[in-house]
């Protein structure tokens, strides 16, 4: 209760005691029964204001408190009897409303018919010797007993419910509590999770970085063996330029390749620049040549006589047609072709890799640009997938076509307008 308030009600309840007391008083001296209703207010407002009656039973003076309550509530009702009956019996509801909040139903009942026998004994002897009076006053001495009875139920009632409702809260407050430390382990557990699942991607990225960069540096390192095993032929010139020319740029491009996986984790930037693609396409034929002789596969082209120049990265279109090279090679035997075709239709140019050799069975022309998914021994499943990428940046498409026995043909499709500057990370 509010400090502020306290000092009302103590003075509201006083003017009341003290109207009652100059209303109703008939005993024999003014001045004791306003000093008994003075002692029994400024106790109730001292124990009230300080303790309550649940502090005053658990530190084992509740007995004496209502002790005390009833001997200052007995003296008030002695000093306001005079001739007739006091009517102060109500002070007797002190003691038992803090009985009835603290205490089980049977002692708070057992003191109610303390307070009721202690208010009967003092009427007055006459009152009840006089039988025409005793009949006329005996129903309000019925009724003011029995109201402290009644008074004293409801107020265990109430208290009962209010015990209730606290256990009720205190086991509700106990189940929050315990389930605001299972929230805490389940988050903590939560984060160890996460951050467990932030090392594995770590390392998943980085797998798929390593291989990644194996299956882009076996591209080159194929075509540098093959050149310099044509260089090693007995039938071969060593002073041939242009074998040794190859390997140059081969080595070269190995050396960028490697530094763009360096940077991979960096947002990657597309570096266009003017490409004619009839030179172009026809130096990276050039260099997978060496290998296509050595499985006596045939490598023809078909090529428009109008030159087109076109604005793309060479180094991520290089190595996504050299890709498509590799894997028709890969898919053919001795005597087979493969077909390396560019034209125009609309606004695209369309770049194509035919090969007459074993094809791709239809379940699988569905998931071969997925990362990792490869029917190649060996392989990493990353060749076709950089390939989708690399067409994704630049704003265009790849398609493939095969069956099974009949040969693939796969074909990148790029816009022939300059694109915006396209990025991914």
């Amino acid at each position: 209760m509010s400090h502020s308030i306290l000092p009302a009600k103590s003075s509201l309840l006083l003017l009341l005691l003290l109207a009652l007391l100059l209303i109703f008083f008939k005993g024999p001296n003014l001045l004791y029964g306003a000093l008994s209703l003075l002692a029994v207010t400024i106790y109730y407002f001292f124990t009230d204001h300080q303790f309550t009656p649940d502090q005053i039973s658990r530190h084992g003076y509740l007995g004496i408190h209502l002790f005390v309550y009833i001997l200052l509530c007995t003296t008030v009702i002695w000093a306001t009897t005079g001739d007739e009956e006091s009517h102060y019996w109500i002070v007797y509801l002190l003691p038992i409303v803090t009985a009835a909040s603290v205490l089980s139903l049977g002692r708070t009942l057992w003191l109610c018919a303390l307070s009721s026998l202690l208010y009967l004994a003092l009427i007055p002897a006459t009152i009840y010797l006089d039988s025409t009076e005793l009949r006329e006053d005996l129903p309000e001495f019925i009724i003011s007993s029995i109201s402290l009875f009644a008074i004293g139920i409801l107020v265990h009632s109430l208290a009962e419910q209010n015990r209730h409702k606290l256990q009720q809260e205190k086991q509700l407050n106990y189940q929050l509590s315990t389930n605001e430390e299972a929230l805490r382990q389940s988050l903590k557990k939560l984060k160890e999770t996460e951050e467990s699942l932030r090392r594995q991607d770590r390392l998943a990225a980085l797998g798929e970085i390593s291989a990644g960069l194996a299956h882009e540096i076996r591209n080159p390192l194929g075509i540098i063996t093959s050149s310099a095993q044509l260089l090693s032929s007995p039938t071969q010139d060593y002073s041939d330029p242009t074998l040794m020319t190859i390997i140059q740029e081969e080595a070269t491009r190995l050396n960028n390749l490697i530094s763009r996986f360096l940077d991979f984790g960096s947002p990657l930037h597309l570096q266009r620049s003017p490409c004619q693609l009839n030179e172009f396409l026809t130096q990276i034929l050039d260099h997978v040549r060496g290998l296509a002789s050595s499985k006596d596969i045939v490598l023809t082209t078909a090529f428009p006589t109008t030159p087109i120049t076109l604005l793309v990265d060479t180094e991520l279109l290089h190595q996504t047609v050299v890709n498509l090279l590799l894997n028709a090679l890969e898919a053919c035997q001795a005597g087979d072709h493969i077909t390396l075709s560019f034209c125009r239709r609309g606004h695209h140019i369309r770049i194509s890799v035919k090969d007459s050799g074993r094809g791709i069975a239809e379940q699988e022309l569905k998931q071969i640009f997925i990362p990792f998914f490869t029917t190649r021994e060996g392989g990493s499943g990353l060749g076709l997938a950089n390939a989708h990428k690399a067409m994704t940046l630049h704003g265009g498409t790849i398609e493939a076509h095969s069956r099974l026995g009949h040969g693939s043909t796969f074909t990148l499709v790029l816009p022939l307008k300059e694109n915006s500057p396209c990025h991914t990370s």
